[in-house]
């Protein structure tokens, strides 16, 4: 019984953290090749570029947001992955 409360408070603190700090957690990564037809909601679509993107969604604790930033493999002009805990 004690370990259900303790998960139900750890539960329900981290959206609560979340909210207060501004702060997101990464949800899921995808990566879009130059061709590959993928819309983005104010962004498009992203295939259209001549450029990889990489599409990160975030959990905000109230909802899950997209952030889009430019693919680099090697993380010099654009990133090789999305942070895992972004603040925009």
């Amino acid at each position: 019984m004690r370990n259900a409360v303790i998960a139900l408070i750890v539960l329900a603190g981290v959206p609560l953290l979340l909210l207060l700090s501004g702060k997101r957690v990464l949800v899921s990564e995808t990566k879009v090749q130059p061709g590959e037809t993928y819309i983005v909601e104010d962004y498009g679509n992203l295939g259209a570029s001549r450029q990889a993107s990489l599409v990160c969604r975030y959990f905000t604790g109230r909802s899950i947001q997209t952030a889009v930033f430019w693919y680099s493999p090697n993380g010099f002009l654009g990133r090789d992955s999305c942070p895992f805990i972004y603040t925009p």
